[in-house]
């Protein structure tokens, strides 16, 4: 399969590295000193997966010259979305499936409206990763937990055979994939987790173990995740009845020392993921008549921060 991945940090250059390890022909899309690295000595992963080297990747910073392709995998930050989607326009076909592994619920709308697509567009599948991967150094990723997966569906609950091409690609190359059919509930799913989980750690400087050990600031995890879940039920996302219980164990079985990225990007004073995040549950919440205090405090203790250095 012809892939493009624009964005080739920790998520991009992890999963495209293994699909270019499993024979796909993969483009990178990177910038800076990370192109350079990446066109002089190859990509390097070391992974909890097992570590390994290619020596010689295609890559580029012009998307336009990496041709049309047949699955585009989109791992930007939220942040630079709109202008990369712009970037993608040349090289997304009448057969192109474009896979957005991003934070956020509303990536694939957000894609879809500069792509030009509806929807239910012929391109933007749902898609949504759990990892826990980063750009060590340019040329150099490191994924660092026990688990990885990816969940992909069509965004109307539709199986299709472009779908299940794109898992089985995915599957191929070693990747915990799932085809869904429901992608919206599984964003959520994902997005509840990370954003009270994320949204805590950054503002306690503290990796996860510390952030849900301690009773205060885990009485805050479970209120930041109980008003996330109002957020994503006055949206009409089915989650189930027990979708607080099962977003909490997620982060009590999630390793001690995870640092989310969030917190990454604190500490390196880099542009914060915040919007897309905690940004985005209030946007929501003030849509839909929504309380959420606890969201509301971690966006206003962070967002002078936001813009990174």
């Amino acid at each position: 399969m012809k892939i493009i991945v624009m964005g080739s940090g920790g998520v991009g250059g992890y999963y495209g590295g293994r699909l270019a390890r499993a024979g796909h022909a993969v483009t990178f899309i990177a910038r800076g000193a990370h192109l350079a690295a990446l066109r002089r000595k190859g990509l390097q992963v070391f992974s909890h997966f097992g570590d390994f080297h290619l020596p010689r990747v295609q890559v580029t910073d012009v998307p336009a010259e990496a041709g049309p392709a047949e699955l585009v995998i989109v791992a930007t930050k939220a942040y630079d979305l709109e202008a990369a989607a712009a970037a993608l326009r040349p090289v997304v076909a009448a057969e192109t499936a474009v896979l957005p592994l991003l934070n956020g619920v509303d990536i694939a709308e957000r894609l879809g409206a500069v792509l030009g697509a509806t929807i239910n567009s012929a391109h933007v599948l749902g898609g949504v990763c759990g990892i826990s991967s980063a750009l060590a150094e340019p040329g150099v990723i490191r994924q660092v937990s026990p688990f990885e997966y990816i969940a992909l569906g069509e965004r109307d609950g539709r199986v299709t055979p472009r779908a299940q091409a794109v898992a089985a690609a995915l599957k191929q190359a070693g990747i915990n994939a799932k085809l869904s059919d429901d992608i919206r509930r599984d964003i959520w799913a994902k997005f509840i987790f990370l954003t009270a989980n994320a949204g805590l750690c950054a503002l306690t400087r503290q990796v996860t173990g510390a952030v849900r050990a301690d009773p205060d600031t885990r009485a805050l995890l479970q209120a930041c995740i109980t008003e996330v879940v109002a957020v994503a039920r006055a949206q009409g996302v089915d989650l189930g009845e027990d979708a607080p219980e099962q977003a909490l164990s997620q982060i009590d079985r999630a390793p001690e020392s995870l640092k989310p990225s969030l917190l990454l990007d604190l500490e390196r004073r880099n542009r914060l993921e915040l919007d897309a995040l905690t940004g985005t549950v209030l946007r929501m919440a003030g849509e839909t008549g929504v309380a959420a205090p606890v969201n509301r405090f971690i966006y206003a203790a962070l967002t002078l921060h936001a813009q990174g250095h």
